[in-house]
């Protein structure tokens, strides 16, 4: 009887993320940030001037690649979640009304996806810490896949 018991209440959280749509995000701290895009060969350099106030403001670069990816971590999530606001109203200084935007939202996650003609935007939060990566259509996928490896 016992058993039927945990085996139900498995059931019953499967089926709740299922038709919740709920996604697992992982919380990747700076120092799993300079681990993950070191070794796949960024230069990350903590000495770039941030343009929001954070506790830590890392950026991996790469020769062959014509984008960096901004890592922040801030106090608590409320600042993350100031920050990532600021950064999506500034979207519309530089995307046309002809872009597309998916945004997802949930409870220790927001993430949008803004892509116009030449321009390919993500931002993506998790917690206390946001990413910001702005580049070319032509990186779209390759910037996709690094966000995804690692649940941004």
């Amino acid at each position: 009887m016992k058993n039927k018991s945990v085996l139900l209440g498995i059931l019953i959280i499967v089926i709740v993320s299922i038709t919740t749509g709920c996604v697992f995000y992982n919380l990747l701290d700076t120092e799993e940030f300079k681990d993950y895009f070191g070794a796949l060969g960024y230069t990350i350099s903590d000495t770039e001037e941030a343009l929001y106030e954070s506790n830590t403001y890392v950026v991996a670069t790469k020769e062959d690649v014509p984008y960096k990816i901004e890592y922040y971590e801030f106090e608590d999530d409320i600042e993350a979640k100031k920050v990532y606001k600021k950064y999506k109203d500034s979207i519309s200084d530089y995307i046309t009304s002809t872009s597309s935007n998916e945004e997802t939202t949930g409870a220790v996650f927001s993430k949008i996806v803004a892509q116009s003609e030449n321009e390919y935007i993500v931002i993506s939060r998790v917690k206390n810490s946001l990413m910001f990566i702005a580049t070319t259509n032509d990186y779209k996928e390759s910037v996709d896949t690094l966000l995804e490896d690692i649940d941004y």
